[in-house]
């Protein structure tokens, strides 16, 4: 909780040119690992089931069919 805590502070303390490029990154990563996932999941029948459910309750709107 420190560290969330100590980024909060340095959000508000600093311009947002400052921390943008350190968030972006992290999120790409965060989609880039979340689609190769996904794309693990497809090659097995469990897997794809698993996405059809996520599929039906369209989990944070996100596309899972890329």
């Amino acid at each position: 909780m420190e560290q969330v805590e100590k980024w909060a502070e340095f959000v508000r303390n600093n311009p947002r040119e400052k921390w943008k490029k350190s968030v972006n990154l992290l999120m790409e990563a965060t989609y880039q690992k979340a689609d190769e996932f996904y794309e693990r999941l497809k090659k097995t029948e469990k897997g794809r089931e698993i996405l059809g459910r996520l599929r039906g309750e369209r989990i944070g709107g996100r596309d899972l069919e890329k």
